[in-house]
């Protein structure tokens, strides 16, 4: 019975992770519109990028103090979100998304690694719950954003498809927005935490 619960609880965790709206499902969604695997792959690339905050965490998590370096990481994930939301916005189609967009799935990675939000996550509530509840929570958790991605990607590709040039303009613009509200967002916290330090 406690292996259900275990596996039910990191089955949400995982979930509630990747299901936030972010950058990451603001370039899933913009690459899903064009086909299901694209978008997946970017969920991959992300969570390939949770798997290693995951090892950081297993392995210096108590040790290590990344609030020293938070405004550092603010500026990289910043100037990384407004370049994304930039070349999703000059992208007509497919063929210009092909030049201005690099690989789904390393676009995944990099935004999970510079990510403010991912990184004080797993050094946060991920690290509690590995605490908590051990291995096998980790491992669900890991079921739950494959779950989401494929759920996701999925629902936004037929929709695209269903719905037509209607809704790619939508979610393209929700891409847009999503990437320079955090762009914003992470520049301004950038910027107050260094004039704090004056």
């Amino acid at each position: 019975m406690i292996i259900y619960l275990l596996a039910a609880l990191g089955m949400l965790l995982g979930i509630s992770l990747a299901g936030p709206p972010g950058p990451v499902t603001a370039i899933l969604v913009d690459r899903a519109t064009r086909s299901v695997w694209k978008g997946v792959a970017v969920g991959m690339g992300a969570m390939s990028a949770d798997f290693i905050l995951m090892l950081i965490i297993l392995l210096f998590g108590q040790a290590t103090n990344i609030s020293r370096f938070n405004n550092y990481i603010y500026i990289l994930g910043s100037t990384f979100f407004f370049y994304l939301a930039v070349s999703i916005f000059r992208s007509r189609d497919t063929v210009q998304a092909k030049a201005t967009g690099n690989s789904g799935y390393v676009a995944g990675l990099a935004i999970g690694l510079i990510n403010p939000m991912q990184i004080g996550w797993w050094f946060t509530a991920g690290l509690s719950v590995y605490q908590k509840f051990g291995y096998l929570t980790m491992v669900f958790l890991f079921i739950g954003i494959i779950f989401w991605v494929f759920f996701i990607a999925t629902l936004i590709f037929k929709a695209s498809a269903k719905y037509g040039s209607k809704v790619k303009y939508a979610i393209k613009m929700f891409s847009v927005l999503s990437l320079g509200f955090f762009g914003i967002l992470f520049l301004y916290l950038a910027v107050s935490g260094m004039l704090a330090q004056f």
